[in-house]
């Protein structure tokens, strides 16, 4: 069992440092453009919120007509248009993390 735990914290340490340096290469080219994208539960940990509450800042999203919280198209997409999972988004980090210091403070 401890070899599983330590395999998690590898897996989460790399998971953070992928999203530091998608960051720091988006930050540094002035373009912020997008160079990946990272699941639900990346978001999640990089917010340092449960994942549920990603789900209910794509709620927000949608009541809100795109004022608030997550917008599809611009801080998550889909892979089929017609899927309802949320673990099966793909994440824009950089337009996440930035929305999240305007948008996301009562969450």
């Amino acid at each position: 069992m401890e070899i599983l735990r330590e395999i998690k914290d590898i897996r989460d340490a790399l998971n953070n440092i992928d999203v530091s340096l998608q960051l720091l290469v988006s930050s540094n080219n002035g373009e912020h453009r997008t160079t990946g994208f990272v699941s639900k539960k990346v978001v999640a940990q990089r917010l340092n919120i449960p994942s549920v509450a990603v789900d209910k800042l794509i709620h927000q999203g949608l009541v809100s007509g795109g004022e608030t919280g997550l917008v599809e198209g611009k801080h998550f997409c889909k892979l089929d248009p017609t899927e309802q999972n949320s673990t099966k988004f793909l994440f824009d980090i950089h337009a996440v993390i930035n929305s999240a210091w305007n948008n996301f403070k009562n969450v």
